[in-house]
C-alpha cells in the first residue's frame, strides 16, 4: 500500500515540477493526487483520504495553513509538509501548533523530501500493523474485545471504500496467503486473518456486489473450497467485526445442511438479530443449556427448524472458540444423526450437552495430551503467582493458547472453571497461613493470598466453609 500525498500549489509550474520529481523516484511507493488551491484541496479530500499533505503556504484566497487549520479536524491522522519561499516567524509558530511534519523553503531539497515521506511511509505502516492486530483481536475474539480506540479517519485510510465482505473459510494462513492474491486481483483492498485452521478474507470494495456473484467468484477462486460469506457497509462499523464474521460462519455451516434457501434465510436473519453470543456463553460455562434453549425455541417455529438454527449455533461456535475444522460430510452426517434424535426441549437439551464435548472428543489421544500438558502448564502458573492479580488471558498469553479455548479445555480437564480453581488454591493457601501463623491478621492473609479486599476474602471464604475465618481458624485449634 503506497503512500497517498496530496500537492497543493497555485503555480502550475511548480506544481508539476513537485509531481514529476516524486513520481520519477524509486525508493517509495507514493499515489499522488494535486490541486490548485485550497479549495481544490478540500473538495478532493471529500473523497480521498491522503497520508500527506504537502502545500504551498502562499495562495491566493486561504493560505496554506488556514487550509491545513481547517482541514487537521476532519483528518487527524493525516501528516503536513508546507512549503514557503521564505522563512516567516509568525508562519513558523502556527505550523508548530499545527503539529506541522515539515517546513520546508524553496528550492524543495529533492533528497531530503524523499527521506521525510520514506520516514512518515514507515510511520505508517506501523499504524496499520497495529490496526490490523487490533481488527484481528475483534474477529476472533467472540465480542469479548471491542476496540474503541480505532478512529473513523483511522479505518478510512485502511478502508477507504464504502461496501465490505467478509469471507470464512476453514483453511489455515499458509493456504490462505497463496489464494490472496488471486483474490486481492478483483477488490480494491483485501486482507487475510488467521486464527487456528480458519482464516477470514476481509474485502474493501467501491461498487456494490450482490451475495450470488461474490460467492460465485470467490468459489472459482478458492477452486471449489467451501467459503461463508457476510456482507456489510461502513455505516455497520469496523468496530463490531465479529457480528459480520459469526454470520460468515452460519452461513458456511447453513450450505452444507438439507434446507432451502429460503429457510436459510430466515435462521440467518434470527442469528443476525440475536447473535452467537448465547451459544458462546453456553461452550463457556456462563449461560445453562436450558436458558439458552428456552431463549431460542420460538413458538412459531416447527421443531425441526428450531433445531436447525440450534446446529448451526452451536456448530458456529464452537469454529469461533475452539477454531475446529470439519468437512462438509462430516457436518452432514451430524446433523442427521442428531436430527434424529430431537422432538422436542428435552432432547434438544441433550444435543446441546452431546455439542459440548463432541469436537473434544474428535482429538486424537496426541492432541489431546498435547493439552492436558498445557493445562498441567496453566496450573503450575496459578499454583506459583496465585498471590498477584491472575486473569485467565494472562495465563492463555503464557501457555500460548486461545483464551476462550484455554477457558473450555480447562473445564474438560479439571472439572472446575479457571475462577473456581483459582479461588480453590488461594484459600487453600490462606488455610495454610492462618494455621501456620495465627497471628496474622486478616488483612495480611488476604493480602497474601491475592485479596486485595479483605472484606471480599472473608465473603469468598464464608461461601465456601459456612463460617468466618477466624471461626474456621478456632474450630481447627479445637481439633488440634
Amino acid at each position: 500500500m503506497g503512500l497517498k500525498v496530496l500537492l497543493v500549489d497555485d503555480e502550475y509550474i511548480v506544481l508539476k515540477g513537485l509531481e514529476i520529481m516524486l513520481g520519477e523516484q524509486k525508493e517509495i511507493a507514493l499515489e499522488i493526487m494535486t490541486a490548485m488551491d485550497a479549495v481544490d484541496a478540500m473538495e478532493k479530500l471529500a473523497d480521498w483520504c491522503p497520508d500527506v499533505i504537502i502545500a504551498d503556504i502562499n495562495m491566493p484566497e486561504i493560505d496554506g495553513l488556514t487550509m491545513l487549520e481547517q482541514i487537521s479536524g476532519a483528518h487527524p491522522q493525516c501528516r503536513f509538509i508546507i512549503v514557503s519561499g521564505y522563512e516567516d516567524q509568525e508562519y513558523l509558530k502556527r505550523a508548530l501548533k499545527l503539529h506541522v511534519a515539515d517546513y520546508l523553503t524553496k528550492p524543495v531539497d529533492k533528497a531530503y523530501l524523499i527521506r521525510r515521506l520514506k520516514g512518515i511511509g514507515e510511520e505508517k505502516q506501523a499504524q496499520i500493523k497495529n490496526m490490523l492486530l487490533k481488527i484481528r483481536l475483534m474477529l476472533f475474539s467472540g465480542g469479548q474485545f471491542q476496540e474503541q480506540d480505532l478512529t473513523r479517519d483511522e479505518i478510512k485510510r485502511l478502508f477507504p471504500n464504502p461496501w465490505f465482505a467478509l469471507c470464512a473459510a476453514g483453511i489455515p494462513s499458509f493456504e490462505a496467503e497463496k489464494l490472496q492474491p488471486g483474490i486481492a486481483a478483483y477488490f480494491d483492498n483485501c486482507y487475510v486473518f488467521s486464527h487456528n485452521n480458519w482464516s477470514v478474507f476481509l474485502l474493501n470494495y467501491s461498487v456494490r456486489i450482490g451475495v450470488k456473484e461474490l460467492r460465485t467468484l470467490l468459489q472459482r477462486t478458492f477452486a471449489g473450497m467451501a467459503c461463508g460469506i457476510s456482507l456489510f457497509s461502513e455505516e455497520e462499523g469496523i468496530q463490531n467485526i465479529f457480528l459480520p464474521y459469526q454470520r460468515a460462519l452460519c452461513d458456511l455451516v447453513l450450505s452444507f445442511l438439507p434446507a432451502e434457501a429460503a429457510v436459510r434465510e430466515r435462521i440467518a436473519v434470527r442469528i443476525s438479530e440475536h447473535t452467537l453470543q448465547p451459544a458462546i456463553r453456553v461452550l463457556m460455562f456462563e449461560y445453562s443449556i436450558t436458558d439458552y434453549i428456552n431463549e431460542v425455541c420460538n413458538p412459531d417455529w416447527d421443531i425441526i427448524l428450531i433445531f436447525l438454527l440450534v446446529f448451526t449455533e452451536a456448530l458456529a461456535a464452537n469454529i469461533l472458540i475452539a477454531g475446529i475444522s470439519l468437512s462438509p460430510e462430516t457436518i452432514r452426517q451430524l446433523y442427521q444423526q442428531q436430527a434424529e434424535t430431537v422432538h422436542d426441549k428435552r432432547t434438544l437439551c441433550a444435543f446441546m450437552e452431546k455439542s459440548l464435548n463432541f469436537w473434544y472428543d474428535s482429538f486424537t489421544p496426541a492432541e489431546q495430551e498435547q493439552y492436558s500438558s498445557k493445562i498441567a502448564m496453566a496450573c503450575e502458573y496459578m499454583e506459583m503467582h496465585y498471590e498477584q492479580d491472575i486473569a485467565l488471558e494472562q495465563v492463555a498469553e503464557y501457555i500460548s493458547i486461545n483464551p476462550s479455548y484455554l477457558s473450555y479445555i480447562f473445564k474438560k480437564e479439571t472439572g472446575s472453571t479457571f475462577l473456581q480453581y483459582l479461588t480453590n488454591i488461594r484459600l487453600q493457601k490462606a488455610c495454610r497461613l492462618m494455621t501456620d501463623n495465627p497471628e496474622l491478621s486478616l488483612d495480611d492473609v488476604a493480602a497474601k493470598t491475592g485479596y486485595h479486599s479483605t472484606s471480599y476474602f472473608h465473603k469468598i471464604f464464608r461461601s465456601r466453609f459456612g463460617m468466618s475465618p477466624r471461626q474456621w481458624l478456632q474450630r481447627e485449634h479445637r481439633h488440634t
